[in-house]
């Protein structure tokens, strides 16, 4: 049952054997309790008759006059309905990283005073904001028209205020609300909180986070639903309109509105928690346990040249076209691995092909400089691991939990993505959604049958998927694997030699080089070969080349193999990457 008075939901049995609306007392038509107590019970043989006559009949109950709501009851409503609602999904996100992540649970103490100033700074509680609001719109409007809505007969007097051009005003207010205080600021704010709390928490966690469902944030307006009602008279708009985000920010856009709301507020920040965020991510470049004691050295290193340095690129900027804060973190972790293992283009990858540039490099100044760099740290065994881990992170970069069959994927979309559209459907859209997937199945069944990878089960072994993901391009790689061979035959003098093993070896190790240089053109790298005659064995500073008018960056392949590694454990280009190393080498 629907109130036709005021749309409400609720309704109260009256002694009258009639129901009335519990918000304004409106007498429902057409239907009575028919239940009887005993003593109007009649009939022969204490037989339970039900006769109208036996019904108690009193006078009618005259509903309560409903209080006429006034323009500031309006606008008091749904401004306090959607700030109260923000607060909510700030408390929802830092409790749900102190609880899921481990994070110190000062954050939760450092989040109300946060909110409170840059709600408070907003403008939104000035006395002068809803009319300031309806007479901006109204200055958006080219057109005048009358106030009066279509449907509303001449005479009568409208309820819910409305703008000179008919225009809604909650809708306006909640529009400016959005503006003011976008729900995208919840994540900010929590964000900054950790970030003042010392928290080694990254933009690019809590925007994975968020889009995986462990923060609450597409469906945290079911909780808020729950507690504050759908709507209230003075706020007819659905709390699914007003608490519902559309999209999560980036992680980029994400450091810089962050930025933007400790400047608003006044808040001095520190910089990065370096020490926790270096950690963290050698701890992903080196996950085995048997090199502790490298990661300490690298560690000690590492902190020794931010001490050092003291770059400004740790502290959060509102620029959002800057550099963010955590490819300076690896920026300094990269300068640290170069150093130790003495990645300097003296070709260490190409040397652990075996025999196939053993006539580019002979000096024996780049033999005693290789032998010094692996009597402590096997750079050889580093590169290998780099890249062995960094072809992992491509073959399931995109697979989370919830992507591993169809099911779970349809469930959080259901649950997260668009979550309460469920109830909110007419139609049976979503409980189709089972009779797809059991018709899908016996495909699937048959795709397994053939030998075809399953779409659901993602059962190919990861060596295929590596293999798979480094052959993509073979074809695009096939006319230049030729030209290089024959030029490397050519200089070697051996197109005479009949085939043997060796040359075999030679070819799949030729094609390992072109695959990695076909890698680096497809990201505006040219290949360096290793350096021959080296007239400086120190730290060696790569440049950007211009050739044509754009940037060509030229590397060695051993560095580039660092980079790559790193630019996908800090979720960034790996030409950005290395534009951040040579920011913090300048």
């Amino acid at each position: 049952m629907i109130c036709d008075m005021c749309e409400n939901d609720t309704f109260e049995k009256g002694e009258d054997g009639y129901f009335y609306c519990r918000h304004c007392s409106t007498q429902v038509v057409g239907i009575i309790q028919t239940g009887v107590d005993g003593e109007d019970l009649g009939g022969a043989g204490g037989g339970g008759i039900y006769e109208k006559k036996h019904v108690r009949i009193k006078g009618p109950r005259k509903p309560e006059p409903v209080i006429k709501l006034r323009y500031e009851d309006y606008y008091m409503e749904t401004r306090d309905r959607y700030v109260k609602g923000l607060l909510m999904m700030i408390t929802y996100q830092c409790e749900a990283l102190v609880e899921k992540f481990k994070v110190t649970p000062l954050v939760i103490g450092l989040v109300g005073p946060i909110c409170l100033r840059f709600v408070s700074l907003s403008e939104v509680f000035d006395d002068d904001w809803a009319d300031k609001a309806i007479r901006d719109s109204e200055l958006l409007q080219s057109k005048v028209v009358k106030r009066r809505r279509k449907g509303v007969k001449a005479g009568e007097e409208e309820e819910e205020p409305h703008n000179l051009h008919g225009k809604r005003a909650v809708t306006i207010w909640v529009s400016l609300l959005k503006k003011s205080l976008p729900l995208s600021s919840s994540l900010a704010i929590s964000f900054l909180a950790c970030h003042k709390a010392g928290s080694p928490v990254l933009p690019t966690d809590l925007a994975r986070w968020a889009r995986q469902g462990d923060v609450p944030y597409f469906s945290s307006f079911l909780k808020i639903r729950e507690l504050m009602g759908e709507r209230s008279p003075a706020c007819p708009v659905a709390a699914t309109v007003m608490f519902r985000p559309i999209h999560i920010v980036s992680a980029q856009r994400l450091e810089a509105q962050a930025a933007s709301i400790a400047d608003f507020i006044g808040l001095p920040l520190p910089p990065v928690n370096f020490y926790g965020i270096a950690s963290n991510y050698l701890r992903r470049l080196f996950p085995t346990k048997e090199k502790e004691k490298e990661k300490a050295a690298l560690l000690d290193l590492v902190c020794l040249l931010q001490n050092w340095s003291m770059p400004s690129d740790l502290y959060l900027s509102k620029n959002e076209l800057r550099f963010p804060t955590r490819v300076c973190v690896m920026s300094i972790i990269i300068v640290a691995i170069r150093m130790l293992y003495n990645i300097n283009g003296f070709g260490v990858w190409e040397r652990s092909l075996g025999g196939l540039l053993d006539d580019a490099s002979s000096s024996s100044e780049v033999d005693a400089e290789l032998s010094k760099a692996t009597e402590e740290f096997d750079t050889v065994e580093l590169l290998k691991n780099l890249e062995t881990e960094y072809y992992k992170e491509v073959a399931a970069e995109t697979v989370n939990e919830y992507e591993k069959d169809l099911t779970s994927y349809l469930l959080h979309g259901r649950n997260e993505m668009f979550a309460g559209l469920v109830e909110a459907s007419t139609d049976d859209t979503y409980r189709t959604v089972d009779h797809l997937w059991n018709s899908y199945n016996p495909v699937d069944e048959e795709f397994e049958l053939s030998g075809i990878p399953s779409k659901r089960g993602r059962d190919w072994d990861e060596g295929d998927l590596s293999l798979n993901q480094m052959s993509l391009k073979d074809d695009k790689l096939r006319d230049r694997d030729n030209n290089f061979c024959s030029s490397r035959r050519s200089r070697k003098s051996d197109c005479d030699e009949p085939p043997s093993p060796d040359n075999h070896i030679n070819h799949e190790k030729e094609k390992a080089i072109i695959r990695l240089m076909t890698d680096m053109g497809d990201n505006l790298f040219r290949y360096i070969p290793p350096r021959v005659k080296v007239k400086r064995l120190d730290y060696l500073q790569y440049l950007r080349k211009k050739n044509d008018g754009a940037l060509i960056y030229a590397a060695h392949a051993d560095y580039y193999i660092l980079l790559r590694a790193c630019a996908k454990v800090v979720e960034v280009d790996v030409r950005n990457m290395h534009r951040g190393v040579l920011n913090f080498e300048r």
